[in-house]
């Protein structure tokens, strides 16, 4: 009996405590947000919220014709959380944030400052900081989130999907998460950079169906350029070659092509990257910094516009050194650039000399991107040729006399 007696009081005690469900929010009640942009105004910030249309998503999936599955909606207001919740006076729910797909700002706010804009959303609980940022170049987060695509149904995850297929196919651009900016911003030697979005074509009809409809688009969205930040400032863009550059430093390169001049000149071959890792050694000499980088490169021949015989080692090895070539000097001419044009540090040379060399990193912490723009860096390049394609030599043929 006793024992009985003292399994129900502790049971009662565990089940005290808990109080069910108290935070819950109806799906019923809540806008769904997929996209947010941010526009500098004279009246502060125009704030853009995509949002997920239920009943038209269902519509649009089963066949219907009740119209798109997203809409577009903007407010402005001195600061970013009034304007989020003044949307509230044009929709009949409260925006939530949790499913946020991607973030746009236009360069007006890059280049004035993004850390006081995205204060809000580094605080909010709502607030999931896995979704990507990239600034609109020459346009509008408004007009960005209010394009309609052909591709995807929900036009942020069109913009999120596109962004993070570019960077592990193609490599001039950088999927940089809510996230990794929190971190950079308190991270020492080394700073942020975003990838920029173009529209290119004919804006109004991108708003309606036409853009949808039409085998040519009459708009289409561009990611192109990576945006180098300073504090959290946007200086300036980094072109294709040196936007790759980056990605190679920085060990964010999966997959990408590459053209290469072929041995004697004329004509070039096509490397198609299969992996890529990147390191970077720090080293002190004379009282100053140096660093080498170091890459690692596995690919396979994706194409050949000259006359090569590709079963011969000799052949192989004179394209490996024509790749190494061409590589090298695209990383280190990207390095230089950065250092000549900007002078920060967005490689991260930094971190590792803070991580590696402690004692000299306490006496050049405040002046490192001076020391970073005048630094020495010596680029090795390491090429494995793994394939050479379904064909081994082109269909190509010297014409005979």
């Amino acid at each position: 009996m006793r024992r009985t007696v003292l399994l129900i009081v502790v049971l009662v005690l565990l089940i005290t405590p808990l109080t069910g469900c108290w935070s819950r929010k109806e799906l019923g009640d809540l806008a769904v947000a997929i996209g947010l942009g941010i526009d500098k105004t004279d009246k502060g910030y125009r704030v853009t919220v995509q949002i997920v249309a239920p009943s038209l998503a269902a519509a649009s999936s089963g066949g219907g014709t009740g119209g798109p599955p997203a809409l577009a909606v903007a407010t402005e207001s001195v600061t970013i959380m009034e304007a989020v919740r003044k949307l509230t006076t044009m929709l009949p729910r409260k925006i939530y944030l949790s499913h946020l797909s991607i973030l746009l700002l236009d360069e007006a706010t890059a280049r004035e400052g993004i850390r006081k804009p995205l204060d809000f959303l580094f605080r909010d609980h709502e607030v999931r900081p896995d979704f990507d940022l990239a600034i609109v170049r020459e346009g509008t987060a408004y007009d960005a989130l209010s394009i309609m695509t052909p591709l995807e149904r929900l036009p942020a995850r069109d913009l999120y999907d596109s962004l993070n297929g570019s960077q592990k196919n193609w490599a001039p651009t950088s999927a940089v998460r809510l996230l990794d900016l929190m971190k950079w911003f308190d991270l020492e030697g080394k700073e942020a950079v975003l990838t920029g979005l173009f529209l290119v074509g004919n804006l109004e009809k991108g708003k309606t169906k036409e853009n949808v409809d039409a085998i040519n688009s009459p708009l289409k969205f561009e990611y192109r350029g990576i945006g180098v930040m300073k504090n959290d400032m946007l200086l300036g863009w980094l072109d294709e070659d040196d936007s790759k550059a980056y990605n190679y430093v920085t060990g964010k390169v999966k997959s990408t092509v590459g053209k290469v001049d072929c041995p004697g000149g004329e004509g070039n071959f096509v490397m198609e990257v299969l992996d890529a890792k990147s390191s970077i050694k720090p080293g002190i000499r004379n009282g100053e910094p140096y660093a080498t980088v170091k890459v690692r490169i596995e690919a396979n021949v994706g194409e050949v516009g000259c006359n090569l015989d590709l079963n011969s080692r000799e052949t192989l090895r004179q394209m490996k050194l024509q790749a190494i070539k061409r590589t090298k000097e695209l990383i280190a001419t990207g390095i230089k650039d950065v250092q000549d044009q900007f002078g920060v540090d967005i490689f991260g040379f930094g971190t590792i000399f803070h991580q590696r060399h402690p004692r000299y990193w306490s006496k050049w912490k405040d002046q490192w991107n001076e020391k970073f723009s005048r630094m020495d860096v010596n680029v090795v390049v390491e090429y494995i040729i793994k394939g050479r394609g379904r064909i081994v030599n082109p269909p190509l043929k010297e014409p005979e006399a």
